[in-house]
């Protein structure tokens, strides 16, 4: 058992090792960066829409990992010029099933409305009755 003191904190931490060559500030270290893995990888979960890997290799599940922030990123990027008020996982939804919609991104993630119904329209003839 390795204890280290973190004075930022005012808190002891007591990790557990078999590797007796290393100091008590690395093993917390190790542990501080795991822990950061862990954050990253359930926002990944949490975050990113990737159902099924299109390949196993560690490159493939590389290519669809980036491709899949990249996407994220774009999304957030498309929310906030806009000024949206959707959250990403709802653009990212409403952009999913529009892709091959012609309304503009800007109609689509905004409030703006346009008026399709017909009764709402003005009458450019005045009242002919």
């Amino acid at each position: 058992m390795v204890e280290f003191y973190d004075s930022e904190n005012d808190n002891l931490l007591v990790f557990p090792t078999n590797n007796f060559e290393v100091s008590a500030p690395e093993v917390a270290n190790l542990y501080r960066t795991r822990w950061q893995i862990e954050v990253f990888f359930k926002w990944i979960k949490q975050n990113l829409i990737i159902k099924k890997l299109w390949g196993h290799s560690v490159n493939a599940v590389h290519i669809h990992i980036w491709v899949a922030i990249c996407t994220y990123l774009i999304a957030a990027y498309v929310k906030h010029s806009l000024k949206s008020t959707l959250s990403i996982y709802e653009t990212m939804q409403i952009l999913g099933i529009s892709t091959f919609d012609k309304t503009s991104i800007r109609e689509l993630l905004t409030d703006i409305q346009i008026n399709q119904n017909g009764k709402e329209q003005l009458n450019l003839f005045g009242n002919i009755y």
